[in-house]
């Protein structure tokens, strides 16, 4: 019995543990199809070339540190607020540079309240950085960073029967150039594009090339380990991520091409895709440590721009829900940004049968229990098998014990004496481990689907539980430490997980009796700040596998 307390107790620590080594590392890279065939840019979803008059010239090697090409910012954005309205989002730009200073989500709230504001994406405060600064990399004109634009509209709706509309930024500097830029947005989606154009009206040519800066900070004010922002990277290798420590020791360069680059966490992603394939590069800078702020460049080729002649760059940008649905109508594989780790493969079929199931019960919660009972269903052979073999080990106990004590002297005649005798009865002595051992990955695949997916994120279950991406807390008007509220959902959890134990048969060791009524007692501790929507899901197993013990103890 020795071995089997030992497995016991190691598959108790692997359940308590194994995440902390598997669910921070990189994505799994996963192999994708780079598509030949491109389409005009206006649909959404479509990949476009590169349009340019200008020349190309050869290009040096260039490395982008944190402070290379910032155009330091005025104290003050001041300019005038250009609001863009669409059906999924509001975004505000200011005519100061064109830069965009907020971008709230419509269909996404801040906190649970009911009166909590629309979620904002542009989290950046004070700093003066905004998105879509623009700059010239040889310094032509710095001018062109923050000067005063006119713009073709103050206020523009983009309504659901259109098909797309255009917001037009203009500026011309003394020194001969014309900066334009063009923001596309469209009715059915988180996609909008923006165009560059540089016109050369001076009487000399311009070499040089462009770069569109991306600032983001976390999209959540307190930042956990388990949500953490990142920058990942689909690129001909996969998915690679890239971590606030990674950004800040290397400051890396990403070459061309890649389908798409994003500042993401579990809930939202801001995603820029290029449009082109032609010698651009991304630069990564961790700019403020204390506020998190991350700096993406995107750095086109050099080009050559003769006097009456013009260069566009173009690219797109999907800022909003990583919802499944949502970024595979976006198309450029964004729904790979939705990665459960090494389960993916079993998370993403539990989230669409979730999904599924909320059609019709419109309650997360109890589309968790439904989820939860056919799993009970599916893996109860094998948990049925599991109890019978352990109830079995119990009946051999007194006869395990006499072949112990007899050839306790004899180690190799010991160990045929139980394999004989487990022959004799047909039983495996970790045949009650085993099934369990299965039911593992599914575990672990729940939990990173629970703990992540967006749906969750602020569902509303039953009385207290109103977020069931949230730990459970019912307030009684008493602060308790280090919760704040009462976990009620958890204590129920441990308290159902104690009477499983009690009820499930051990086989007679009574060292593997003690450790396992420990169990509960610890994961009641490592569950209290777990999503409630996992441990609902514990729970309802707890009670599932109550009853079926009682089925089986009622017909021994």
């Amino acid at each position: 019995m020795e071995k089997r307390t030992l497995l016991a107790f190691a598959l108790s620590l692997l359940v308590l543990l194994v995440w902390q080594q598997m669910f921070y590392k990189p994505p799994q890279k996963t192999k994708t199809k780079e598509t030949a065939k491109t389409e005009g840019a206006a649909k959404p979803g479509a990949e476009t070339k590169e349009k340019t008059t200008a020349q190309k010239v050869p290009e040096k090697k260039q490395i982008i540190d944190k402070n290379a090409l910032l155009t330091p910012p005025p104290q003050k954005i001041a300019g005038k607020i250009v609001t863009v309205d669409t059906p999924n989002f509001r975004a505000e730009f200011s005519t100061k540079g064109g830069l965009l200073k907020s971008f709230k989500l419509r269909k996404y709230r801040e906190s649970v309240e009911k009166d909590s504001p629309p979620k904002e994406l542009i989290t950046i405060k004070d700093s003066g950085y905004y998105p879509f600064l623009t700059e010239l990399v040889k310094n032509s004109d710095a001018a062109i960073a923050y000067a005063e634009y006119k713009v073709s509209a103050e206020k523009l709706v983009v309504r659901s029967d259109k098909k797309e509309a255009k917001l037009i930024f203009s500026w011309d500097s003394p020194k001969g150039l014309r900066v334009t830029k063009t923001f596309t947005f469209y009715p059915d989606n988180y996609l909008f594009d923006m165009k560059v154009t540089l016109e050369n009206t001076g009487t000399e040519s311009l070499t040089d090339a462009l770069a569109i800066n991306m600032f983001n900070a976390p999209y959540e004010k307190e930042q956990s380990r388990l949500n953490a922002n990142r920058v990942v990277v689909l690129n001909k290798k996969g998915l690679e991520e890239f971590n606030e420590k990674k950004i800040r020791k290397s400051s890396p360069v990403i070459p061309a091409p890649f389908k798409w680059l994003g500042y993401e966490n579990n809930y939202f992603i801001t995603a820029l895709i290029p449009l082109s394939e032609d010698g651009y590069k991304v630069s990564l800078n961790l700019l403020n440590e204390s506020s998190h702020l991350v700096r993406t460049v995107f750095l086109t080729p050099q080009f050559l721009v003769k006097p009456g002649a013009k260069t566009d760059f173009e690219v797109r940008f999907f800022v909003g829900p990583k919802d499944l649905t949502v970024l595979k109508d976006a198309n450029y594989d964004l729904a790979k940004s939705v990665n459960f780790g090494w389960f993916d493969i079993i998370a993403k079929p539990l989230l669409w049968f979730m999904d599924y199931i909320y059609k019709y019960v419109h309650n997360y919660g109890v589309a968790i229990i439904v989820v939860t009972v056919v799993i009970k269903i599916l893996f109860w052979p094998l948990t049925h098998k599991s109890y019978e073999s352990m109830k079995t080990m119990k009946k051999l106990q007194p006869k395990m014990a006499a072949i112990r004590e007899k050839y306790k002297n004899d180690r190799e005649k010991l160990n045929q004496e139980l394999m004989n005798l487990y022959r004799t009865y047909k039983v495996n002595p970790v045949g009650g481990c085993l099934p369990m051992i299965l039911q593992i990955p599914v575990f672990f695949a729940l939990y990173r689907m629970l703990y992540g997916a967006i749906e969750l994120r602020h569902a509303p279950f039953c009385l207290w539980i109103n977020d069931l991406s949230a730990p459970d807390r019912l307030y009684i008007g008493i602060n308790i430490p280090y919760l704040g509220g009462l976990p009620v959902l958890t204590i129920l959890m441990g308290i159902s997980m104690f009477v499983q134990q009690k009820m499930t048969p051990t086989g007679g060791d009574p060292r593997q009796e003690k450790m396992m009524l420990m169990m509960p007692v610890i994961f009641t501790v490592f569950f209290v700040n777990f999503p409630s929507g996992l441990v609902l899901y514990w729970l309802v197993n707890n009670i599932l596998s109550i009853g079926q013990q009682y089925m089986i103890n009622k017909n021994a």
